[in-house]
């Protein structure tokens, strides 16, 4: 008779250790069911273009839910990480540096500006479409071919040829997609043309030939992408294309040119352009 009561003791603790731990189990699950946005957080996005565009719906979707915290924090994730070593590692020492020293001075400027561009188009009709690009044509990298991606927006009722406006590059960089504010396109800021005066060159200052690509009978194109800032001045953000030797000499050239600054109905305006500075040596 213990013998039994013994054993039916038993089982009872058993099966009360049994329900205690499925309870606990379903209480787990229910926990995460519950916060969505820690899962969308932790969310893998796989290396093509369709990864891509879930990341950039779900940034979407946190902009039309007006969650501006966790569209923020999605935001925060795509910016790349050590990102003066990977600048230099990927485009070398020269080219690198004039990219990564306007990385990080306008980042959280960017960010800010991302955040409000993708609430506006919560607000809009259309769709992401995301194409894939070949690095190696775009760059002349440094250590290999990158998986670099161009999102765009896609308008349904636009006008042909308007229908897709660049967003934003973003490169593959240890298993996320990392944002590159380097390339900057100002999606649907075009100036009205009839009231759009563009910068005027008043002060041009020549590169002084650096000696070593003298002596190695170096020339070429330095291509700078650069912001004309309202008060006249030249903002040189990054090294688009150029021999590394030539490089530097067209940047100090290049920041000390002057302009009229450009004006749109009468106001003077920051415009983003391209400068290419000729090195030809004398016969």
């Amino acid at each position: 008779m213990a013998m039994s009561l013994h054993l039916k003791l038993r089982c009872f603790a058993l099966l009360a250790l049994a329900a205690f731990s499925l309870s606990h189990t379903i209480h787990a699950q229910e926990t995460s069911e519950a916060n969505p946005s820690t899962a969308s957080r932790t969310a893998r996005y796989p290396n093509n273009s369709e990864g891509l565009r879930l990341l950039l719906n779900n940034m979407l979707a946190a902009a039309k839910s007006e969650d501006k915290s966790e569209l923020f924090s999605m935001i925060r994730e795509t910016e790349i990480p050590n990102y003066e070593r990977w600048f230099t590692s990927n485009f070398g020492q020269e080219k690198g540096e004039s990219w990564a020293r306007p990385y990080g001075r306008w980042l959280a400027k960017n960010e800010q500006e991302f955040q409000e561009l993708l609430v506006k188009l919560a607000h809009m009709d259309g769709e992401f479409a995301i194409e894939k690009l070949d690095s190696a044509k775009r760059y002349d990298l440094f250590s290999g071919p990158l998986d670099l991606y161009l999102a765009s927006w896609k308008q349904p009722a636009a006008p042909k040829g308007e229908k897709l406006v660049s967003i934003a590059d973003f490169f593959f960089v240890d298993g996320k997609f990392r944002w590159d504010t380097t390339a900057q396109y100002f999606p649907f800021q075009k100036p009205n043309t009839a009231s759009f005066v563009p910068a005027k060159l008043i002060k041009r200052v020549q590169p002084e030939y650096p000696a070593d690509a003298q002596e190695k009978r170096i020339e070429g194109t330095v291509k700078l992408h650069v912001v004309l800032k309202k008060d006249g001045s030249v903002f040189v953000q990054s090294v688009a294309e150029g021999d590394p030797v030539l490089s530097p000499a067209a940047i100090e050239a290049v920041r000390q040119w002057r302009y009229e600054p450009s004006q749109l109905n009468g106001q003077p305006l920051d415009v983003e352009t391209t400068i290419d500075v000729i090195f030809t040596l004398t016969k």
